[in-house]
Parts: C-alpha cells; sequence; structure tokens
C-alpha cells in the first residue's frame, strides 16, 4: 500500500494489517483478504464499511478465503461518482474487483441489508455465480418511517454536494446524530463498535457517498428481476430489527424468493455485529451443505 492509501485507514482499524488497496475500473477499492480456502466474499450495508464484519471474519478465516470490500462511496474506497452509486453499477464494478484479485466464483456472497440487494442484483448479471448466497436483514422493503424522517430530507443534489456532506460530518462528529442512529437499529453494540461508525460518518466522503448510494437503490426492480434466480438463499431475519421489519420481509421474499429459505434470530439490525459467532456458524454452515 503507498503512504496516502494506508493514512485513509485509522491505525486502529480492526484488521488493518490484512488490508490492500486494488485498482479496478475507475475505483480505488480498500479491500481486506483473510484466510485460505473457498471464498467467501461479505458486502456490508448502506452507511457501513468491511469493519462491519470484523469479528466475522477470522472466524471464517479458519477454512476460507474472506474478502471484504469497502463498496463505493463508502470508507476508504474511492473514485465513485453519483452515477457509479447505482446498485446495477456497482455490480458491474463488483466483477471487476473480482477478477483483479483472482476470483473466478465464490463459493457464497454474504450481504448485510443494501449489501443483500447488491448481492441478488450482482448475481441477475455475473458471470461468476456462486454456489449460495446468504442475507442478513437484507433491505428488501421501503425504508422505515424513521429513515423518513432522519435521512430522506438530505438526500437531495444538494445535500449530497461537498460543501454540505462536510457540514453533515462535522455535525455526526460532534454530536449524537451516529448515535441515534446506532440505537434505532435496536442492536447491542459495544462502546468501540459505536466509535467506529463515528469515525466513518465523521468523514465527508463517506457521508457524502452513504447519501448517493441510498438515493440510487430501486428495490422493486431487484425483486421483479430476482424471481429468475435458482441458486440456493438463506436470508435471516431479526426479530428486533425496526429498519427491516421481520413481518414485512417475511411477506416479501416469501412472495418474490419462495424458494429463499429463512431463519429468525434474536437481535437488531446489525445481528451479524451483535452475534458474530453464530452469523459465521451460519455462513459455514451453508458453504459445507454447497460443497458436500
Amino acid at each position: 500500500m503507498n503512504i496516502d492509501a494506508v493514512s485513509r485507514i485509522p491505525l486502529e482499524w480492526p484488521h488493518r494489517e490484512f488490508s490492500r488497496f486494488v485498482s479496478a475500473g475507475q475505483l480505488d477499492w480498500h479491500v481486506q483478504v483473510m484466510g485460505a480456502g473457498p471464498v467467501v466474499l461479505l458486502l456490508h450495508g448502506t452507511g457501513s464499511s468491511a469493519h462491519s464484519w470484523a469479528d466475522v471474519m477470522p472466524r471464517l478465516a479458519k477454512t476460507c478465503t474472506v474478502i471484504a470490500p469497502d463498496l463505493p462511496g463508502h470508507g476508504a474506497t474511492r473514485g465513485a461518482t453519483r452515477a457509479t452509486l447505482t446498485l446495477p453499477r456497482i455490480a458491474s464494478e463488483l466483477d471487476l474487483l473480482l477478477r483483479e484479485l483472482g476470483i473466478t466464483s465464490p463459493a457464497v456472497v454474504v450481504g448485510h441489508s443494501a449489501g443483500a440487494a447488491l448481492a441478488l442484483r450482482w448475481l441477475l448479471g455475473t458471470r461468476n455465480r456462486p454456489r449460495a448466497m446468504v442475507g442478513f436483514n437484507p433491505s428488501l422493503i421501503p425504508p422505515p418511517a424513521l429513515y423518513m424522517k432522519l435521512i430522506a430530507p438530505i438526500v437531495t443534489p444538494v445535500a449530497t454536494s461537498p460543501r454540505v456532506a462536510s457540514a453533515l460530518a462535522s455535525l455526526a462528529a460532534r454530536t449524537f446524530l451516529v448515535r441515534r442512529l446506532l440505537a434505532s437499529t435496536r442492536s447491542a453494540l459495544s462502546e468501540r463498535q459505536r466509535a467506529r461508525y463515528t469515525a466513518l460518518f465523521s468523514n465527508p466522503a463517506h457521508v457524502r457517498g452513504t447519501l448517493e448510494f441510498m438515493a440510487g437503490a430501486d428495490l422493486q426492480a431487484i425483486l421483479d428481476d430476482a424471481r429468475t434466480l435458482t441458486i440456493p438463499m438463506t436470508f435471516v431475519v431479526a426479530s428486533r430489527d425496526a429498519w427491516v421489519p421481520e413481518r414485512r420481509l417475511r411477506r416479501v421474499i416469501a412472495r418474490a424468493l419462495p424458494l429463499a429459505h429463512l431463519v429468525g434470530r434474536e437481535g437488531g439490525h446489525l445481528w451479524h455485529e451483535e452475534a458474530p459467532a453464530a452469523a459465521a456458524a451460519l455462513i459455514r454452515n451453508v458453504l459445507e451443505s454447497e460443497l458436500d
């Protein structure tokens, strides 16, 4: 890694020693790669980064090669524009990243929240189709009222300008904005986990990318197209998730992806961060069942 790239990653950032920067297409990706064996691709949700998988990765890396990128507009990945922050474009860029990493087909793709929606869009267009997909609290329904109250009013061309993104990053660093958003997930996070999100939202580039990414999702188109997918899918739905309510999510998945396997768990929207051992075990079980 060059000096400029290294400076993007705080010294205390989890698994910093496994970070690398990969130029693919128009993006300079930050990606963490750990372990050896069948490839598991981990895609984080909106407003997060590869750090979301910090406690899941080493558990999987005992038997797998784990790849966790910062998605375009997030974390330390650079080069995204508003035009590229749509799920179809990110899916295409993801294929370029995998090619640069020398990955032909991951064994399993795992997505959390909007990362699960991205995984579905990627599956629809890639030639590198994996054997199975796992989704944690997938964002496959319209945003809840809390989203509309706190976030939607600022997802505009004005709000995503560099000046306003900088102002929002400054506000997030000095107020309880991030803490309030995390509380709304109804997940029990440690202070260390909360501090990582505060650090991310203190970065204007991350704030701007997050806002533009949220503005570029077309969930209905994904659900309509996903009916053609036949690979095994497992979705975890958490009982306390206020962002993707369990009852509504179950109805949507049953209608759009009737062959998918649904697993209920106790927890909030960031269940995989609350229960990393259980999350890793579920992924490993899916992987083993598909490799048998």
